[in-house]
């Protein structure tokens, strides 16, 4: 297992596994009166960058390739086979998310596969919004876009994407930050929920915190802000 430092990825054998790159969200950004070019170009950019350090031959995306739901929007239509035309991997596993609905109408390249889970070695890979039974020792999950919140002393907040590592029963459970930049956060050390029922039962207050460039902030439990 090894995140790649700084960036929301990681890699495991010679898979380069990522999260959330929602396709298709500048559409719904647009539509709240954001407007912003397509992102096809720079995700390709980086996603091919990250398979030139990590080494990686293959991709994992862990779910939520797309972004709107339920239906397929024109963005999609277009924006979705170029970006996998531009990928340059040998092959790509897509573990379908929640977002992902019907994306096999739209994904005809013969290099992707799209799978509920994808296991190498001890670990299986799912998008995290339905269970997974497997006696695989580690979960790998996206779906929650995990952030931790930092207050300083003069009240000013800082919110910054983070891994997280927990344990759920005999399962440990590490949470994948978006790879997109754009879409929500999940607040691990304040309010709110965890999302799906993988996240849900992992023992939260113990669960560890990292930064992308690797820093341990500790366990959620002495991060907590009471906002």
């Amino acid at each position: 297992l090894m995140f790649l430092t700084n960036y929301p990825a990681m890699a495991v054998k010679d898979y380069l596994v990522i999260a959330d790159v929602h396709v298709g969200i500048t559409k719904a950004l647009k539509d709240a009166g954001v407007l912003l070019p397509s992102q096809v170009e720079k995700l390709a950019r980086q996603i091919n960058a990250l398979k030139r350090i990590s080494k990686s031959k293959k991709l994992i995306i862990l779910g939520d390739f797309k972004h709107e739901i339920p239906r397929i929007s024109w963005q999609e239509r277009v924006e979705i086979p170029q970006l996998l035309e531009l990928l340059d991997f040998k092959s790509i596993v897509i573990t379908k998310g929640n977002h992902d609905g019907n994306i096999e109408k739209i994904v005809h390249d013969k290099k992707v596969k799209i799978k509920k889970s994808f296991a190498v070695g001890d670990y299986i890979f799912t998008h995290g919004h339905r269970r997974v039974s497997t006696k695989k020792k580690t979960i790998v999950i996206g779906h929650n876009h995990p952030h931790v919140k930092f207050i300083d002393d003069i009240g000013t907040v800082y919110v910054q994407p983070c891994w997280v590592i927990g344990k759920s029963d005999s399962h440990k459970i590490v949470m994948v930050p978006a790879f997109n930049e754009l879409c929500g956060a999940t607040v691990v050390n304040g309010k709110d929920d965890f999302l799906g029922p993988i996240a849900r039962h992992i023992d939260r207050k113990n669960a560890r915190v990292y930064l992308l460039d690797g820093t341990y902030l500790g366990r959620v439990r002495n991060l907590m802000t009471k906002k």
